[in-house]
């Protein structure tokens, strides 16, 4: 399965009421895209484009590239800014020369590149010396508890699932942490009834009787329920180890120099 075909099919679309939630928790993350207004900032599998107008809200430049040309067409449509440049291209063949940005924000895709370092030394490449990466994945002993590096992820979108070690570690072969972050909802995730419900999903799953995509739904729907509309505020990013550690998604803020 290509590249493209994994990736797409877990994008957020902004109109859609199932995914309004899970998109204010990736609007999130854009928020700790922080450095100078002059900046110029790569926002590397930019998706739907909703996280790239925000950018450009603060910088001077934003270059928006992924790997779906259908995607791109929908962030044009509903996302553009006069300081948008939206760019068909791969993470692991960055479409831009050497010592290019500022800032390179990557959310929630590092999970769907199967050639992980290849596209952790793209971004190194393009980014200036004292550039900044701002970078998230899913937490692998919360998101996917039981599994390892190298078993085959639950979510069928995922080449790999990664725990907070080898997070840690895999970005400290390219680049120097500065920050490190665990991204939790409490008012979802800390309830009592993901524990028992989770592993039910999973072994409906593992027998076929219910597709990922259909039991993804189904928890979606159980979110809305508790809270229809989320706001920031009940987004908590936590830096002391006992939260991190219990996190659905880890959030790093890496700097590079060369």
């Amino acid at each position: 399965m290509t590249e493209e075909n994994k990736f797409g099919g877990e994008r957020l679309d902004s109109k859609s009421s199932l995914s309004r939630n899970g998109l204010m928790e990736h609007l999130a993350r854009y928020n700790f895209v922080t450095g100078d207004q002059g900046s110029e900032v790569l926002d590397i599998g930019c998706g739907s484009g909703h996280g790239s107008n925000k950018l450009a809200a603060k910088f001077k430049k934003v270059y928006a590239v992924d790997v779906s040309e259908d995607a791109l067409a929908y962030a044009k449509e509903n996302w553009s800014a006069p300081n948008i440049e939206f760019i068909v291209g791969s993470g692991t063949s960055i479409p831009f020369p050497d010592n290019s940005f500022d800032i390179v924000a990557s959310f929630e895709v590092f999970e769907h590149i199967e050639d992980w370092k290849k596209f952790l030394s793209e971004i190194k490449r393009v980014l200036k010396n004292n550039g900044r990466l701002f970078m998230s994945t899913p937490n692998r002993d919360v998101y996917s508890p039981g599994k390892k590096l190298t078993d085959k992820p639950r979510n069928p979108f995922h080449f790999f699932e990664m725990s907070v070690p080898e997070f840690k570690n895999a970005l400290g072969e390219f680049f120097t942490i500065e920050k490190f972050y665990g991204q939790r909802t409490p008012i979802y995730n800390d309830r009592w009834f993901w524990p028992v419900l989770n592993p039910v999903l999973f072994l409906l799953q593992r027998l076929h009787i219910v597709s990922y995509k259909a039991a993804n739904t189904f928890k979606l729907s159980i979110v809305n329920w508790i809270k229809p509309e989320l706001e920031l505020s009940d987004i908590k990013f936590f830096e002391d180890e006992a939260n991190i550690n219990k996190s659905r998604n880890m959030l790093a803020v890496c700097k590079v120099s060369k």
